[in-house]
């Protein structure tokens, strides 16, 4: 069984363990006499929407592009930092929402003696046989130990069924569990309470134009008693104590839904009404009235409701519902290695520390793979926001880089594991964050460049704001953010089938591209945009002058042609089956089409309002646009000094050789134009780049080295992949197994699963190549529920480096050439049909 286990309490947050349902999340520390468990919703964004589009980019633009024409970039640099930068230049971060803190009576021989000056310095002193857990089977934290004659036992899930945090505590033998529980937010807040006869809470605001928030705790026992002293939750002489924690904001409701229920004119009428609320309430409706005071109450209904019906299943039901919920995402996919098991009886934190002494440790490869698959299921669910930097935790109020949404690399690796392990449900946070991107990228491509489309640039928020970030010039002004995200639309379409997403997702798409129509200029020959950064790095003018801002990165043309095939081959595929609709329903029933309705002829979309794209009154025309953009794009050129991948449109060397971002080559992953069999002059080129970037200290970020494992499992290199998966876990990997930037993300955690997919199988349009990068450490083992382009799934087994067997299970009529050790074998697969390959 995978987990994570430790002989001692975390003495830092990046040792203790993750929990989450998608909306909340905890970490646990699993301390003794004190517990401290911080806790995470995934709406507590500081402020609300912010216009931040400088109105003077526009006028601006013409002159940024003729300084870089002249080979001015310093220039237009500073004239974009006056133009283009955000105003104000940065979005409001992702806050942590507070800690419960526990105070414990008896264990270890220690008595309570400060309630609320917390201490974090854990230990296990004064305690026997300790042991802490995450287990990934069933999405579970537990702390055992023995203190006298008393077993203590803790365990806490957050389940998604019922949306809350559950904890229960036991003690077995002579001692009775006597302790104490706060909630605390630092000073970040505006009033605590009692909350019903059981529990407490605490509520606030997040700042002008932001959400009304609340948190609240409440329990129940065997043997003993509950009371609420103050602002303090007392467990007094019990058995067996089951405390239940939830946390709402109103970003979650539509204002319609809290208007209707601020209709009811008195707190004490609720009952009449048909609400149940038994809540003592700490202000009076009479006596207050502010709007904000109101739309608390609205949350807290919710908090306490929620809590009822959780209090009224009970542990045991709970349990159950949460492993079914759980269970049904983390066990589509299996990773099994020969000898996984040999070290399992070790502490996790012995086993990372051993791995990094040189010793080989499969089951620690699998439990990276399973981590991330825990951490995804964990952190982005449907109906959610997705993963930020952080993924869903966050124990600060100003975190790094805001733990935002960083769109030129992170947030899109955190979701590049997610169709191939069978977490599809788990990508679609991410593509409602993009829907919702569209309005605000419009009105960025407007007002900022003139230009039709949508556009965002290297960061988003919670608004999906699209402006520029910070006023940085190796990123702010980077104009791919929404082109890159909309492959990930293609991407679920192409791993899926689902046509109705597709439908959805297309104007969606087309209008990410209709941007770069208008967007790119003539430059030398070549369509280009122009300004332009290659995330984040920079480059050395002949002069010695160092710049980031250029004219057509390699980085940018790349996107684009990605994106702009993807479109044209969406568009193909809704004329087709329009077409097929069409055909069907004249033979079934006789009548003509009728205008606008979806099973009409290709001809016919052009006045739908399904595929509707402002500012396009013709798709087919644009479609040509978009044809005709992609052909002008400047290929990608080879480096005559060095035989790598060229990152700039000029031969620029490079002020930082050994950069983490390892841009220029998005072709090879995760775009689809480099591969070494079909393009293996630029196979070879991007193989130089690694090995130049790694030579001068590359992959020196956690995010970065998992992209790196991905492009040399491109290359077909399971060595080299394998290699860079000892270094994450040398040198970026936490005690909890958290990525290590440093500080923590999360990206690497997701990057690192992908890669791993990638060496296992590696999916084309019209191919997949099976174990095109397996290493020797990894010479026998098996992989179920893999999925495929097409909707299909693999299932392999492997014995000393050789596949011995391979089925494919299809979910759609599945076909395509099966690549294994240069033999091509033709596959087609019926709907609902398994076929074995090998």
């Amino acid at each position: 069984m995978s987990r994570l286990w430790y002989r001692q309490p975390a003495k830092e947050w990046e040792e203790a363990l993750p929990l989450g349902n998608g909306r909340l999340g905890a970490m646990i520390y699993g301390g003794t006499d004190r517990e401290l468990i911080q806790v995470n919703e995934e709406s507590m964004w500081y402020g609300g929407s912010v216009n931040r589009r400088n109105p003077a980019a526009k006028e601006a633009l013409s002159r940024v592009r003729q300084l870089l024409r002249e080979g001015k970039p310093g220039e237009a640099a500073t004239l974009m930092d006056l133009t283009f930068a955000g105003c104000p230049d940065s979005m409001h971060p992702y806050q942590t929402l507070g800690e419960l803190q526990f105070y414990f009576d008896g264990i270890g021989g220690k008595c309570v003696d400060t309630i609320g000056r917390f201490k974090k310095d854990f230990d296990a002193e004064g305690v026997e046989a300790y042991e802490r857990s995450l287990s990934l089977y069933d999405a579970m934290c537990r702390t055992e130990f023995q203190s006298g004659m008393t077993h203590y036992q803790r365990e806490i899930l957050i389940s998604k069924p019922a949306d809350c945090m559950v904890m229960r505590f036991c003690a077995e033998g002579p001692d009775l569990l006597n302790f104490y529980v706060r909630l605390t937010r630092g000073k970040n807040f505006d009033g605590v309470g009692k909350f019903c006869d059981d529990g407490i809470y605490l509520h606030g605001n997040l700042g002008r134009g932001g959400s009304e928030y609340a948190m609240a705790l409440r329990a129940s026992v065997k043997d003993g008693n509950v009371e609420v002293v103050g602002e303090t939750l007392c467990i007094r002489d019990a058995s067996e104590a089951v405390l239940y924690f939830t946390a709402d904001t109103t970003w979650h409701y539509a204002e319609d839904e809290i208007t209707a229920f601020l209709t009811v004119p008195d707190a004490s009428e609720i009952g009449e009404k048909g609400r149940a609320n038994p809540v003592q309430w700490t202000f009076s409706m009479k006596e207050e009235t502010s709007y904000q005071v109101r739309v608390q109450s609205f949350v807290q209904d919710k908090l306490q409701k929620r809590l009822n019906s959780a209090m009224e299943k009970g542990w045991e039901t709970l349990l159950t519902e949460h492993e079914t919920d759980y269970r049904a995402l983390y066990d589509r996919f299996v990773f099994s290695l020969k000898g996984e098991e040999r070290y399992e009886d070790e502490p996790t934190d012995l086993r990372l520390a051993a791995v990094k002494e040189g010793r080989t440790d499969p089951g620690l490869d699998r439990l990276l793979m399973d981590y991330g698959r825990y951490l995804m299921i964990s952190c982005s669910r449907p109906g959610g926001l997705p993963a930020t930097l952080q993924g869903l935790w966050n124990a600060s109020m100003n975190p790094p880089w805001d733990s935002k949404y960083t769109v030129n690399i992170n947030t899109e690796m955190n979701y590049w594991m997610a169709e191939p392990c069978n977490l599809s449900d788990c990508h679609e946070p991410l593509f409602d964050l993009i829907f919702r991107m569209r309005e605000n990228g419009r009105k960025t491509a407007r007002e900022m460049y003139g230009c039709r489309g949508f556009v965002c640039h290297h960061n988003t928020d919670i608004h999906a704001d699209t402006a520029p970030q910070d006023i940085w010039h190796p990123g702010s002004y980077w104009v791919m953010g929404a082109a890159w995200l909309c492959t990930h639309l293609w991407t679920h379409y192409q791993y899926t089938r689902d046509l109705g997403f597709l439908k959805k997702a297309f104007p969606v798409m087309a209008e990410a591209a209709l941007f770069f129509v208008d967007f790119l200029t003539e430059e030398g020959g070549y369509l280009a945009t122009n300004p332009s950064v290659s995330p984040e790095n920079s480059y050395r003018l002949p002069d010695g002058e160092s710049a980031c801002v250029c004219i057509g990165a390699s980085m940018d043309n790349q996107i684009l042609r990605e994106l702009f095939g993807d479109v044209l081959v969406a568009w193909e595929i809704l004329k087709e089956q329009g077409q097929v609709l069409d055909a069907q329903r004249q033979v079934s029933d006789g009548q003509e089409q009728i205008p606008g309705d979806y099973g009409q002829t290709s001809a016919g979309y052009q006045n739908s309002a399904e595929y509707r794209i402002e500012g396009v009154e013709n798709i087919s025309d644009l479609m040509a646009d978009i044809s005709n953009c992609m052909k002008r794009l400047r290929p990608d050129q080879i480096s005559s000094r060095y035989g790598t991948l060229q990152e700039w449109n000029e031969d620029y060397e490079e002020t930082a050789p050994g950069h983490r971002h390892i841009s220029h080559l998005f072709a090879l992953y995760p775009g689809t134009q480099i591969t070494p069999d079909q393009t293996p002059e630029l196979a070879a080129a991007a193989r130089k780049t690694l090995e130049r970037r790694l030579a001068n200290g590359g992959g020196h970020t956690g995010w970065s080295r998992a992209w790196i494992i991905n492009f040399w499992a491109s290359l077909w290199d399971g060595e080299k992949a394998y290699e860079n998966i000892l270094k994450l876990l040398e040198i970026s990997t936490y005690p909890n197994l958290f990525d290590r930037h440093p500080p923590f993300q999360i990206d690497g955690n997701f990057g690192v699963c992908a890669g791993i997919c990638n060496m296992l199988a590696q999916c084309r349009i019209d191919s997949v190549v099976l174990l095109p990068a397996l290493p020797k450490a990894w010479e026998s083992g098996s992989v179920r529920g893999l999925r495929l382009i097409g909707n299909a799934s693999l299932d392999m087994v492997w014995e000393m480096g050789s596949l011995k067997e391979a089925v494919i299970h299809a979910d759609s009529d599945y076909q395509t050439v099966v690549i294994y050790e240069g033999r091509k074998i033709p596959v087609f697969v019926k709907a609902g049909a398994s076929s074995r390959i090998f």
